[in-house]
C-alpha cells in the first residue's frame, strides 16, 4: 500500500530553520546531551532519566527503520501512555516519520479505521506484560499491515541503545509531520490532522518560552494521548529539558494532582474547562502548589473562576483557546477577578507569539473591531492540512491576501470578535461542533455512525448547554423503522422487533469511542417540528432535560 499524501497548508518561519531545536527529536536529544542524568519522565516506575530515554529511542528507531519506517511515514501506536510510549514515539520522530496516537480503549472498528486510513509500514502495538492471546487479537485486526510489538520495557531498550553506535537520524525540517492527531469528522469518520514539527515547539524554544517549562520544572502528563494537549505536556517539558510526570489515575483527580506535586514536584498544570469546574467545586486546595495552570477546550466558567482567584490570588491562571489545526494554543489570557464580572463571559485572550488572529465577515473582509465573524488563525502553529484529503485541506486552509501578502489561514468556524485591544472573545459556532470535556465533537458523525444501525430510520443529535453556554453533554432522538408486517424470517417466526435505545446505545459503543456515545438517548415515533416544518432543537432539548414521559 501506498503512503497517504498532504496537500501543504503552510510551513514553518525561515529563522526555524536555523535552530536545531525547532525538530523535536533533535531538541531532545540536546537535551540529553546538556543534562544526561535529570529526570525526563516520572511516574509509574523508576524516572527515566533524559540519557536513558534517548538511548532507549534510538534502540526502538533501529527496528522502526529495518521493517520501512522513514521519511514521508505514519506509524499509528496502539500503547497505553507511558514511558515506553515517549520512547517509541520519540523513535518514529528519529526515523524522520510521523507517529499517530491510537487510543487503546477506542472500538476495535475506529482503531482499525484510523490505521485502514494511514495505511502505514507498521503499526506499533504494545507487547510489555500483556498476554500473549492479547497480542494475536490486535494481531489480526491489523492483518495486512506489519504489526511491531513492544517487547523491551525502556530500561532494556536504553541497553540496548546504549551498547550499540547511535542511531543516526535523517534530514528533519521544522516543516515536515511529526504527529496525526484524529478529530471528529462530519462524514461518519474521523480526520487526521496533520502536525508539523515546528507547530509543537515554537512554544519552548528561546525567549518566547512559556512559564513553567524547562529545568527545575514538571508537568501532570495527562491529556488523552490522541489530543494535541498530549504534545504540549510532553514535548513541552522534554524539549524544554523538564520532566512530565504520569499520573496513576486517569483522568486525573484532584487526590492524584495532590500526590503529584507532592511526589514528583510538578509546578504546571494543564487540565480541561470540565476537570477545573470539578477540582474548584470539590477541592480547590488541590492547586495549592503548583506555580501555574491553564485552562481551556471549553467555555470557561466566570464563577469558578471567580472561586479559583479568591482562593489561589498568586497562583496565575491562564484561560487558552486553540484548535488542533494550529496545534495547542492560538491566544491565551492570564485571568483576573474583573474578567468574571463581564456579562459575555471571560475573553479568550491575545495571540501566543508567530501566530496572527484575523475575525472575517461572510465576504471574507476584516471585521471592524468588536464586530462579530469568522475567526481565522495564521502562522507558525498551522497544521500541514487533513491527512489524504486535498479537497478539505483547500476548504479549511484557503491562502488569502494578508496585507499584500499571499497568506495560509485556517478558518476555525468559531464565532468571535476582537477589541480595539486587538483582544479576542468568544461567540459560539458556525456549525455543529461541540467541545465536551476537552474533546472536539462534530455532531454529523454521531448521526452517521447511527443511521448505520440496522432499524434506525432517522435521528438527530442536540448539544445540551448549561445556563452560561457551556455544553455538557448531548442527546441523540430517533425514529425506528416500523416492523415490518411478514415475518422477519422466511421459515415463519415473529417479526423483528423495533429498534430500541439500548441496543442502539450498545451499537454505537462498538464502533464509537465513550466520548462520542451521547448520555442521553430517546426513541420518538417522530420529531416534533417548528412552524417552518424544521426539527424543533428547543423541544429536543426540553425532552432531554425532563423526566420521560413515554414516546411522543
Amino acid at each position: 500500500m501506498s503512503e497517504p499524501q498532504v496537500e501543504a497548508a503552510g510551513g514553518a518561519p525561515g529563522e526555524s530553520d536555523q535552530n536545531p531545536d525547532w525538530v523535536i527529536h533533535t531538541a531532545v536529544s540536546r537535551r540529553a546531551a546538556e543534562r544526561p542524568e535529570a529526570a525526563a519522565l516520572v511516574g509509574r516506575g523508576a524516572p527515566v532519566t533524559y540519557r536513558e530515554l534517548d538511548a532507549a529511542s534510538d534502540a526502538y528507531a533501529e527496528r522502526l527503520a529495518a521493517v520501512g519506517v522513514g521519511p514521508g511515514t505514519t506509524v499509528p501506536l496502539l500503547l497505553p501512555r507511558s514511558a515506553r510510549m515517549a520512547a517509541v514515539e520519540l523513535a518514529v520522530l528519529k526515523c524522520g516519520a510521523a507517529y499517530a496516537n491510537i487510543d487503546p480503549a477506542w472500538p476495535a472498528e475506529r482503531q482499525l479505521s484510523i490505521v485502514e486510513r494511514i495505511a502505514p509500514k507498521a503499526v506499533v502495538i504494545d507487547a510489555v506484560g500483556a498476554a500473549a492471546a492479547a497480542v494475536r487479537t490486535v494481531s489480526e485486526q491489523f492483518a495486512g499491515f506489519t504489526t511491531v510489538p513492544v517487547d523491551l520495557d525502556v530500561a532494556e531498550a536504553a541497553a540496548q541503545g546504549a551498547a550499540t553506535a547511535p542511531f543516526v537520524p535523517p534530514p528533519v525540517s521544522p516543516d515536515d509531520p511529526a504527529t496525526v492527531i484524529f478529530t471528529s469528522g462530519t462524514t461518519g469518520g474521523p480526520k487526521g490532522v496533520v502536525v508539523p514539527h515546528g507547530a509543537v515547539t515554537r512554544f519552548f524554544v528561546g525567549a518566547d518560552r512559556f512559564d513553567g517549562f524547562g529545568p527545575g520544572h514538571a508537568i501532570a502528563l495527562v491529556a488523552a494521548v490522541a489530543w494535541d494537549m498530549y504534545a504540549f505536556e510532553l514535548w513541552g517539558q522534554l524539549t524544554a529539558g523538564g520532566t512530565s510526570a504520569f499520573a496513576d489515575a486517569d483522568p486525573l483527580m484532584p487526590g492524584a494532582l495532590r500526590q503529584l506535586t507532592a511526589t514528583a514536584g510538578v509546578d504546571t498544570l494543564w487540565i480541561t474547562t470540565t476537570l477545573f469546574n470539578l477540582f474548584v467545586d470539590e477541592d480547590v486546595d488541590c492547586f495549592a502548589a503548583l506555580g501555574r495552570v491553564y485552562v481551556g477546550g471549553e467555555k470557561l466558567s466566570s464563577e469558578h473562576v471567580r472561586s479559583f482567584l479568591r482562593r489561589h490570588p498568586s497562583i496565575p491562571l491562564w484561560n487558552c483557546y486553540g484548535p488542533a489545526e494550529n496545534c495547542m494554543f492560538t491566544t491565551t489570557w492570564q485571568l483576573t477577578e474583573a474578567d468574571c464580572d463581564i456579562p459575555e463571559g471571560v475573553p479568550i485572550g491575545t495571540v501566543v507569539p508567530g501566530t496572527t488572529v484575523l475575525v472575517v465577515d461572510g465576504d471574507g473582509r476584516r471585521c471592524a473591531p468588536g464586530e462579530v465573524g469568522e475567526v481565522l488563525a495564521a502562522g507558525r502553529g498551522l497544521a500541514l492540512g487533513y491527512l489524504d484529503q486535498p479537497e478539505l485541506t483547500a476548504e479549511k486552509f484557503p491562502t488569502i491576501d494578508l496585507d499584500g501578502t499571499p497568506t495560509t489561514v485556517y478558518r476555525t468556524g468559531d464565532q468571535g470578535l476582537l477589541d480595539a485591544d486587538g483582544v479576542l472573545w468568544f461567540r459560539g459556532r458556525r456549525d455543529r461542533q461541540v467541545k465536551i470535556s476537552g474533546h472536539r465533537i462534530e455532531l454529523a458523525e454521531i448521526e452517521v455512525a447511527a443511521r448505520g444501525v440496522a432499524g434506525l430510520r432517522e435521528c438527530v443529535v442536540v448539544p445540551l448547554p448549561e445556563a452560561d453556554g457551556t455544553v455538557t453533554g448531548m442527546a441523540l432522538f430517533f425514529v425506528a423503522q416500523p416492523v415490518a408486517d411478514s415475518p422477519a424470517r422466511s421459515g415463519g417466526g415473529p417479526a423483528a422487533p423495533a429498534l430500541d435505545e439500548r441496543t442502539l446505545r450498545s451499537e454505537l459503543a462498538r464502533t464509537l469511542p465513550g466520548y462520542l456515545v451521547p448520555g442521553t438517548i430517546r426513541r420518538l415515533d417522530q420529531f416534533p417540528m417548528t412552524a417552518n416544518g424544521k426539527t424543533d432543537q428547543a423541544e429536543l432539548r426540553t425532552l432531554a432535560a425532563g423526566p420521560r414521559r413515554g414516546k411522543r
